[in-house]
């Protein structure tokens, strides 16, 4: 995952917002240059949808990419660290954190706190993106959410790729058949019996994910 996928991963930019703070268009992108702290060294970042930056020994006449390598050092690392702070800077200035990569996960969350009126409540400093959503007279979660490997949950996978799973509170009796199902699997991190885990990559269609949290939540109010 590059430096921009990383910082932006669950961000959506405000176009007016960039502008603001001294994008300009130029074609179909929006374009912020800064210098930074290194000498003769600039940085260009341009948004068209996602973030990109390059950054330009003006000295040399070419591009410098060695900040970009995972085990940067030295004069590289301090170039890293300047554009991390520049891109977290615009980041908190001119974007929206909408808490989850994927966007069945940000419509699952908007579809929560129309119906249930709860956001989504992040406990664990070490684990940033997992959250709870909770009853809330009995403050009892009925639903979980988390961003991990897909082999975590899939054991038939071995993909390491990142992605949104949704642990669901369930009757024991309705497990069973959630588990014939595709995009349902055995609960990660959670009581096996009582709780499903659902991959987040469109498998499993939203309408179904709204009953199985409407069925969770209205289980706690009894």
């Amino acid at each position: 995952m590059s430096i921009e996928e990383d910082l932006f991963a669950t961000y959506q930019a405000d176009e007016s917002r960039l502008s603001d703070y001294g994008f300009i268009r130029e074609g179909n992108a929006l374009v912020y240059k800064t210098q930074l702290p290194a000498d003769d060294f600039r940085l260009t970042v341009s948004y068209d949808g996602c973030f990109k930056c390059t950054i330009m020994d003006m000295a040399m006449k070419e591009e410098y990419t060695n900040f970009r390598r995972p085990d940067a050092m030295g004069f590289s690392a301090e170039i890293r660290e300047q554009v991390v702070q520049v891109l977290t800077d615009i980041r908190e200035k001119c974007c929206t954190n909408l808490y989850f990569r994927s966007s069945q996960m940000r419509r699952i969350c908007l579809f929560i706190l129309e119906t249930f009126g709860n956001k989504p409540e992040f406990l664990w400093a070490k684990l940033p993106s997992f959250a709870v959503f909770r009853e809330q007279k009995s403050r009892k979660w009925y639903a979980i959410t988390g961003l991990v490997s897909r082999s975590s949950v899939d054991h038939n996978s071995d993909s390491k790729e990142k992605i949104d799973v949704l642990n669901i509170k369930i009757e024991k009796k309705q497990l069973p058949d959630l588990l014939t199902q595709k995009g349902f699997y055995k609960a990660y991190h959670m009581n096996k019996e009582s709780w499903v885990s659902i991959i987040l990559d469109g498998t499993v269609p939203d309408k179904d994910i709204h009953a199985l949290l409407r069925h969770s939540y209205a289980s706690l109010q009894c």
